[in-house]
Order: structure tokens, then sequence, then C-alpha cells
């Protein structure tokens, strides 16, 4: 028996006019390709600092995250990384077109690694590894990184709210390794990982309908999924913590690969999940500007009289 179609993710479903400019969009992103890198950039700070301005919610949102984060700065240096933070985001969109569509010898020679021993080790144990990051701006750029040093790689993505960026979101990403599946599917993650496949997750977001546990992150209380945990219980998995940042002066990018997680999962699954935070929380410090900080992390809260993003 033939499995089902899904003709929501097939391009020739969205011919009509009405995603034209979409298409006009996507094409321009493909020959973006071919500026230098430094047009690109300073087109994707423009870009960024006209997201800032246009986008007041999410530029509130990520002030209050980024107060909560550090409690010590003024006012000023707050509004200064959040500005960072959007440039970075602007420039992000441009590097869409290069995780897309450059070809990889090229990209390869953009990239540096730093800590390839432990993504080594961890394969040469034979056993399924979760690649354990947060979504930085450097996300898309840096899943197709991390895939060229895995014998098998898959990925996991969030379904867009728009149903033809998704198709080709879908349809780009799935070239990265040899599965891609939607974070709703964990029975096709967990399948992926059963059959070895260094699977990329990043589990960083807000949730509220799966389940969680709520531990510290970034100066707050996060609603944080358990997954990461179960996962590793459930496939004897290897958490190799990794995240990607992007180099100044249009230098490339560098995958930063930190040591396995020790010890985990310990069976103490608040523990587990608060260490799983407490890790991508390294990250974010580690490289603050090119962190997603628009993102209503902190929406869900134990108590629902809470409202972190409400003035």
């Amino acid at each position: 028996m033939k499995q089902a179609i899904d003709k929501s993710l097939q391009l020739s479903s969205y011919l009509a006019p009405k995603h034209w400019p979409l298409w006009f969009a996507i094409g321009l992103l493909r020959l973006s390709v071919f500026l230098p890198t430094r047009v690109t950039s300073h087109l994707g700070i423009a870009l960024g600092l006209l997201l800032y301005h246009v986008m007041p919610s999410r530029r509130r949102a990520a002030r209050i995250n980024l107060r909560q984060a550090y409690p010590d700065y003024t006012k000023e240096e707050i509004d200064a990384l959040n500005k960072k933070s959007f440039k970075s985001l602007g420039i992000s969109i441009f590097e869409m077109g290069v995780a897309w569509y450059e070809k990889d010898s090229v990209l390869k020679q953009r990239c540096q690694i730093e800590g390839k021993e432990h993504l080594d080790q961890a394969l040469a144990q034979d056993r399924p590894i979760i690649l354990l990051t947060g979504h930085f701006t450097t996300l898309e750029i840096g899943s197709r990184l991390i895939a060229y040093y895995c014998n098998k790689f898959s990925g996991v993505y969030k379904k867009a709210r728009d149903p033809f960026f998704n198709a080709i979101m879908v349809k780009h990403r799935s070239t990265f390794g040899d599965h891609l599946t939607d974070n709703k599917n964990v029975r096709e993650i967990i399948r992926n990982l059963k059959s070895g496949h260094a699977t990329w997750f990043a589990p960083d977001q807000d949730f509220k309908k799966q389940d969680i546990v709520f531990t510290p992150f970034l100066g707050g209380i996060a609603s944080t999924l358990t997954a990461t945990a179960k996962m590793a219980r459930m496939t004897k998995a290897i958490v190799v913590p990794f995240y990607p940042v992007r180099l100044e002066n249009g230098k490339g990018f560098k995958l930063i690969i930190l040591p396995a997680l020790e010890n985990f999962p310990s069976g103490d699954i608040f523990n587990d999940s608060a260490r799983v935070n407490k890790t991508i929380e390294s990250m974010v410090y580690a490289s603050p500007e090119q962190y997603l900080w628009l993102h209503k992390r902190f929406k869900t809260q134990p108590d629902k009289s809470t409202k972190i993003y409400v003035s």
C-alpha cells in the first residue's frame, strides 16, 4: 500500500497568484547567494533594523527576556544588545539562502569546527546521538554544517504557520541529511535515533501542551520539555551539545561542539531537564547577540496568573 502524499508539501500546490510574492522573495534569496558576503551582511543588518522598528511586540518581548537574563545591565545596554540580536536576525534571512542553495564545497571552506573530538568520540561508540542545541539565528546554516560531520543525520522541525513557506522550508531542510521529522512526530524521532541517526534537537522554546517541567532558564522559570532525557533513556542516546556561531567580518561560521553530557539521563527528570536548560543557557551567554531573544520563551508559567509579556 502506497503512503499518502502530503499535498501541502508539494510546491506545485502554490502556483496561484496570491503566492507569487513569496516565489519572488525566494528567487531573490537564491540570487543573493552570488553576492559578496559583505554585501549580504549589510543588507541583512538593514533588514534587521527595519524589523526592529516594525515589530514592536517582538522587540518588547526580546527586551523583557534580555532584562531577565541580564539583570545588572542598564537600559542602554539592554537596548544595544536587543538591536544587535535583530541585526543578527536580518543577516540570518540572507544566510537561509546560503544554507539552502550554496555548494557543499564552498560552504565547507567557510566552516571552522571546534571540539570535533567530542562528536568523533560519540560516533565511535556506535550509539544514537542527540545533537542538543538552541534557537540561534544561525540555526539554518548550523543544521547543514553539523550534518557534514555525521554518518547519518536527521533533522527535527516545527511546522511553519504559512503552508507555502513550510513546504519550501521542508524541501530544503530535507537535503541536509537523511530524514526531516515534524517535532510532533515523536515516534519517528525515536525510530530515527534507534536506527543510528545523529538527530538535531532544540528544546528551548515555550511549550504548554507537551510533557513539561518548570526549570530555571536565562534568569527566569521556563516550561521545559522532558523529551531530551526521555529520548536518551529510551534509545540509550549520547547527548552532544553544539551551537553554530557567525564569525565577524564575513569570515564564515564556526561549529562549537561541547563534551557529551556525562551520566545523562540520571533518572531524575526534573534535574535532567534543568541540566538541559543549563547547557543551552551556557551557549546563549557565550554568543548572546546571535540568540533568538524575540521568542516569548516564558509565556507559560507554573502560576497561570503570571503574565511575563503583559504590560
